[in-house]
């Protein structure tokens, strides 16, 4: 078929749609005969469970793939989707597309559910690549709960999953990203969010600057990304002569701008390199976020690492709209807020003022003023656009050798003396 009858048949429109003439037909060149794996009962009757999504949705797993059957233009539209997000290299960065009604109805979701699920074997693979037992993979499939969590909230309570979040299951198929235990961590070198660390040689206390050239308002919040340079206030970070200068940042995050530290680098050293492994870790849905839960994850992330990827890891460092510092007024008792002040906090990235709207209201686009419904984290949204504040993200970063000192709040007791 070609791809403008695909469209047709599932009513497919939109200036994004229109774009993706070239990978179908790369896809359609590559695609095996028969009928696809991931679109039988078979396959969903193995991997569904290991989601934790509700048992119930399976009627309705069953009556995409009769659907499924009837319709190949929707057998090409899965091909096309598996092939290019989670077999093309590099992956294929899908514009948004239309939810196919036009064929499933109430089921389109979960139609996309279920090609989303048709990663897990490709994660199981890769587990075995790398010698990682499949209880890791079975672990990652849990990601897709909270994901058909989401899609329930932007849809009146219908099961699926939203593509746009299809591009991060390809780090779990690359064998990038795991889940262990509470938490999810991923792999790469110290990523631009992070600041500069550094640790006193002999009294082990920690500091925290900004790296150069980081955009701040003048109230000390970071820059919106639409913030012209010239109302922007920027920090400065120089290495010479032997000393380190820079904006310092307290440990419950705050930038001291107008204020510079100088660090002698005879006695402090960075925490670490510019080439190692510093992963960043990732909290998916499903709520279980207690203290002890986040403890052992981390504490088990830094066996995992050791064991199969024989590496010390020296740096864990989170960035999430979960950390938004107005959450220690707004939800003072509540898991995340705990997670933050347990964490060396740092200013997050540039605000673009829908922080944290998708995975809470489900859209990027959802209103919580006028959004239906009510829960804690609702009503903490509300509260904080009422007072005219911004949605926003935080950082922390965890010591790797100091996280059995994790429910002390570690870091905001044993802070380098001109930050105290």
């Amino acid at each position: 078929m070609l791809w403008n009858e695909i469209c047709s048949v599932l009513g497919l429109t939109g200036p994004g749609v229109d774009s993706l003439h070239g990978i179908y037909e790369e896809a359609e060149s590559r695609r095996p005969a028969g009928t696809l794996p991931f679109l039988t009962l078979e396959f969903s009757r193995k991997y569904y469970p290991l989601t934790g999504c509700p048992p119930s949705n399976f009627e309705r797993i069953r009556e995409v793939v009769r659907l499924v059957e009837e319709c190949p233009a929707a057998a090409e539209l899965a091909w096309m989707i598996h092939y290019g997000a989670f077999l093309r290299t590099p992956s294929f960065r899908f514009p948004a597309i239309p939810l196919p009604e036009k064929i499933f109805g109430d089921n389109a979701g979960m139609f996309q559910f279920l090609v989303a699920q048709s990663c897990l074997p490709l994660v199981e693979e890769a587990m075995e690549r790398r010698k990682i037992p499949v209880s890791y993979a079975h672990d990652i499939a849990k990601w897709l709960n909270g994901a058909n969590q989401i899609f329930e909230i932007g849809h009146n309570g219908l099961p699926g999953f939203n593509f746009s979040q299809i591009s991060w299951l390809r780090n779990y198929v690359d064998g990038r990203l795991f889940r262990i235990g509470r938490l999810e961590f991923l792999m790469h070198t110290p990523i631009d969010w992070l600041p500069a660390v550094f640790r006193n040689r002999e009294t082990d206390s920690v500091i925290a600057l900004c790296p150069d050239r980081w955009r701040f308002l003048p109230d000390g919040s970071r820059a919106h990304i639409d913030t012209p340079d010239s109302e922007a206030v920027f920090t400065s970070l120089k290495i010479r002569d032997g000393y380190v200068e820079g904006t310092p940042i307290r440990p419950d995050g705050t930038a001291l701008l107008g204020q510079t530290v100088r660090l002698d680098l005879n006695s402090w050293t960075p925490a670490c390199t510019p080439w190692e492994i510093v992963p960043s870790v990732h909290i998916p849905g499903g709520g279980g976020m207690t203290p002890e839960a986040v403890k052992a994850s981390l504490l088990e992330a830094r066996r995992f690492f050791r064991k199969y990827f024989d590496r010390d890891i020296r740096l864990f460092g989170c960035c999430s709209w979960i950390l938004n510092p107005d959450w220690e007024a707004e939800l003072p008792e509540s898991n995340m807020v705990k997670f933050l002040r347990e964490g060396y906090a740092f200013p997050g990235v540039e605000i673009r003022g829908i922080e944290g709207l998708f995975f809470v209201f489900g859209s990027d686009n959802a209103d919580p003023l006028s959004f239906p419904g009510d829960n804690r984290m609702f009503e903490a949204f509300r509260r904080l656009l009422r007072s005219g504040k911004t949605l926003r993200t935080g950082g922390i970063f965890f010591l790797a050798d100091k996280l059995d000192a994790y429910g002390t709040q570690y870091y905001r007791s044993n802070a380098a003396e001109p930050i105290r």
